[in-house]
């Protein structure tokens, strides 16, 4: 079966779901990002933008869920750590963060799992 898209046309079309999400736009985000999905259902594109839509939009727990069915890669554990924080589900997420840590030092995922912790730890009250 021919495909729809070309890679970079498909990429294309998930910089514009990821613009329109940061934009608020989350209805057109949603479309494209399930259109992704179908599009590419091997590829974490879709998931990371709809996890990251939810996320936008104050719905950790839709993010996990999203994000849990996902390819497992760097950018999907960074953002379901994240989602797993925002939940209340904190220990969980601080084990998914760390473990971007230890497996991609120098990335900028594991930046984002470093500061992600250190926000984190900065919030829990120390005796």
């Amino acid at each position: 079966m021919a495909e729809l898209l070309a890679q970079d046309e498909l990429r294309l079309l998930t910089d514009i779901g990821f613009i329109a999400a940061s934009r608020g736009l989350k209805d057109h985000a949603v479309a494209i990002f399930e259109a992704v999905k179908v599009m590419r259902p091997e590829g974490e594109a879709g998931y990371l933008g709809l996890g990251m839509v939810d996320i936008l939009n104050g719905d950790p727990a839709s993010a996990v869920k999203t994000l849990k069915a996902a390819p497992h890669s760097d950018a999907v554990n960074t953002f379901l750590g994240i989602a797993l924080v925002q939940s209340a589900e904190i220990q969980l997420g601080v084990k998914v963060l760390q473990s971007v840590i230890d497996s991609s030092a120098d990335t900028p995922f594991a930046r984002i799992a470093t500061e992600t912790l250190a926000s984190v730890a900065a919030a829990v009250p120390h005796p």
